[in-house]
Parts: structure tokens; C-alpha cells; sequence
């Protein structure tokens, strides 16, 4: 293990709550599904649970609070995506009532229904929102607080680049730009990115983002992509859908 490996000291599942907690607390303040699911914990497994439990609520009722267990790994043993967990975790929401009988959480006062294998048989092929999509490559490319350096053999190639996540814009069904700095040069440029393959069903190729920009940003063939459109808000714009 490396001297500066952030997952140093921590264990395996840690390190899986840890970035599912990241991906969830955005929906804490922010409707989980069309209504009022809002989440209202995170519990870490015990010795004796079968996984971790997600918590529920309408916002405004406590008593509304129900809890669904989930596993952290598939089947396989591997880490679950965490848009395919989002979308896996509002299937099991949808149709709690056929999860089985509540039992009791052994702190809190909350009903809780076993999830875990109704879960892995929807993570494979989640039914990712177009609001999934989008938020995907902001997941990706990183925080307008926070510069994201190139991956580390693009490094290699194009020293210490880095970026700046500025902004977004869903522009319709089918694509959303991006608007990025490009800390070594100043420039701001739009980037487009597909949220829906060929067939137009929406799928998660925009979580790619942050491995197909800096990779053709490096190699110089970010240009191939010009698109000849014009918009105030960045030097260029670069049709990025035919790769993710």
C-alpha cells in the first residue's frame, strides 16, 4: 500500500459506505423519487445485519420513516455503481410492498424490509432517469470548487492539467454541455456529452466524462470535435456524444 493512499487505515467496507454516503446525501435536502422519499440515514451494517440499511422519509413525519436493506457488493463481490445503485435503490422503493414483512431496526424505531436480492436482480440493468444521466458526468468531472487533474497517464503526456467544472445546461432530450476550464490555458470550453445511446433509451456512458475529455484535451484532439455553433459562454464548444 502506498504512502498516500487515501483508503490507508480503513477498511473495505468503509471505504464502500464512505463513497456511497458521498453519492447519497445529496438526498437528504432533494426528493429521492417523484414525491417526497428523502433520506433520513445511512446506517452502517452491524455484526449480525446483512447489509447496510437506507432510511426513509417524507420530509415532514418521522413516523413515515421506513428502512430497506441493501447489499454494498453484487453478486460478483464488486463494488455497485452508484448510478446504478440510485436507480436500483428507487426500484426497490417502488415496490417495497412486495419485499416481504417488516421487521424492527434493533436502535431506532424504524420498520425495516429486506431488499438485498430484490436489489441485485435490478442493479444489473437499473432504469436510469434522465436527471440520472445528467448528474453523472458532474459526478465525474468534478466540483467547480475543487480543480480535477488529468488521469495519470494523460499526466505523463500533458504535464499537471487540470480543470474546472464551471457549469451545465441539459440543452434537450438527447445531450447536456458542460462548461469546463482549462486551468492551463484560462479558456472555457462547452462540452456535449449524449445521455441516451443509439436506440434513445438513457443510459450512464456520460460517467465516462472524466476519462474521454482529458484523454483527447492531452492528445491535442479535442479540436476534431469543433463544433461550428456559437455560445457566449465559451471559447469553443466540442461535440463530445459519439463517445459518451
Amino acid at each position: 500500500m502506498v504512502e498516500d493512499d487515501p483508503t490507508a487505515g480503513r477498511t473495505p467496507r468503509d471505504v464502500l459506505l464512505e463513497g456511497l454516503l458521498g453519492r447519497l446525501r445529496e438526498f437528504v435536502a432533494s426528493p429521492l423519487t417523484p414525491g417526497s422519499h428523502l433520506l433520513r440515514g445511512l446506517l452502517p451494517p452491524t455484526e449480525v445485519d446483512r447489509g447496510a440499511r437506507v432510511v426513509l422519509w417524507d420530509g415532514q413525519d418521522l413516523g413515515s420513516a421506513y428502512a430497506l436493506e441493501i447489499p454494498l457488493l453484487d453478486d460478483d463481490g464488486e463494488e455497485i455503481p452508484h448510478d446504478h445503485f440510485v436507480a436500483a435503490l428507487r426500484t426497490c422503493i417502488a415496490q417495497r410492498e412486495a419485499l416481504g414483512p417488516p421487521f424492527s431496526d434493533e436502535a431506532f424505531a424504524v420498520p425495516v424490509r429486506d431488499a438485498r436480492r430484490h436489489f441485485l436482480h435490478t442493479v444489473d440493468a437499473p432504469p436510469l432517469t434522465l436527471a440520472d444521466a445528467v448528474y453523472l458526468p458532474l459526478l465525474s468531472l468534478g466540483s467547480a470548487n475543487d480543480p480535477a487533474p488529468l488521469s495519470e497517464d494523460a499526466e505523463e503526456e500533458a504535464g499537471e492539467g487540470e480543470w474546472r467544472l464551471l457549469g451545465f445546461m441539459l440543452v434537450d432530450e438527447r445531450y447536456v454541455r458542460y462548461y469546463v476550464r482549462w486551468t492551463e490555458t484560462g479558456e472555457v470550453w462547452g462540452l456535449d456529452f449524449c445521455m441516451r445511446d443509439e436506440a434513445g433509451k438513457v443510459d450512464s456512458r456520460g460517467g465516462t466524462a472524466d476519462m474521454i475529455f482529458p484523454a483527447l484535451a492531452s492528445s491535442h484532439d479535442l479540436e476534431r470535435f469543433r463544433r461550428p455553433v456559437s455560445d457566449i459562454r465559451c471559447r469553443a464548444v466540442y461535440d463530445l456524444t459519439t463517445w459518451c
